[in-house]
């Protein structure tokens, strides 16, 4: 996300508008037709996207070491696809997975060349790892919810991109991290909590026809808060990014960057919000 307090648009800035919307609307459209598709579909398309973020995230991180890069990518991929339903007794068990995932700690930290990118690139591994696996959970497990969490991870993490940038461009303001991101405003996250709220549940109320199946203000508090954590993700990207000297994680995506530049808000709500979410619903706490 980006935000600024300027409010008018300059032909360079309008021309890279234009592409970041374009390739995004293209990103949300396979997204999409993988959530739709679900199961093992869904949990390929997570496993490329995790694959490319950890590539990623490594080399942010100041991790070398190519052919072990290369490997601690593979088992984290890996790790995604033993949980597939098309394979045989509907895919291995979750502990499989994180038995794999731990393998591509283990080759990021055999692939650190310096003593500072140890720590940073075991940590932003196993960020990628583990929000990665929460939503093929969410996904695989969707049955056992009143609301599918994807149904309000999805639309939260969107609409926080979408309301933060606009805001923040329109209204300005004081700066919210100027040190990580000098171009975020606090203006422009409390936008985008705002309008994740509002498109998760006008899409709970599109897909379900009905606003909710029970509290409102559960619904609500939920959604404001993966808004927030997808904005925390946002800033660790940033700061990652700054700390590395790098505008963006890639270039892979026209006018967002790499994976990260685009998913950082993923990982964020995935990990520090749905999954301590979901770990409380699978200890007792009452289903969405």
């Amino acid at each position: 996300m980006t935000q600024s307090s300027s409010s008018s648009l300059s032909p360079k800035l309008a021309s890279d508008l234009k592409v970041r919307a374009i390739s995004g609307m293209v990103l949300i459209l396979i997204a999409a037709v993988e959530l739709y598709m679900g199961g093992t579909f869904f949990v390929i398309f997570v496993a490329v996207m995790a694959a490319g973020m950890v590539w990623e995230a490594l080399n942010l991180t100041g991790v070398k070491g190519t052919a072990r890069r290369v490997i601690a990518t593979g088992l984290c991929a890996l790790g995604l696809l033993a949980m597939m339903p098309a394979l045989p007794n509907q895919g291995f068990p979750v502990w499989v997975a994180l038995l794999l995932m731990s393998g591509t700690l283990f080759f990021a930290w055999a692939a650190a060349t310096r003593k500072r990118a140890f720590p940073l690139g075991i940590v932003a591994t196993a960020s990628v790892c583990l929000a990665c696996l929460t939503m093929v959970l969410s996904e695989l497990r969707a049955d056992f919810y009143t609301i599918p969490p994807l149904f309000l991870l999805v639309p939260a993490v969107i609409g926080t991109d979408i309301g933060a940038y606009f805001t923040g461009r329109l209204i300005g303001g004081p700066k919210l991290a100027p040190r990580v991101s000098p171009n975020k405003t606090w203006s422009g996250a409390i936008g985008g909590v705002v309008s994740a709220v509002l498109l998760g549940l006008v899409t709970l109320f599109a897909l379900r026809g009905e606003l909710v199946p029970h509290s409102l203000f559960e619904v609500v508090f939920i959604l404001a808060g993966l808004s927030v954590c997808s904005q925390i993700g946002d800033l660790v990207e940033s700061w990652l990014k700054r700390r590395a000297g790098r505008k963006d994680s890639g270039t892979l995506i026209p006018g967002h960057g790499g994976l990260l530049d685009r998913f950082d808000g993923f990982l964020g709500a995935s990990l520090l919000g749905l999954g301590p979410w979901l770990l409380f619903q699978e200890f007792g706490g009452l289903h969405p």
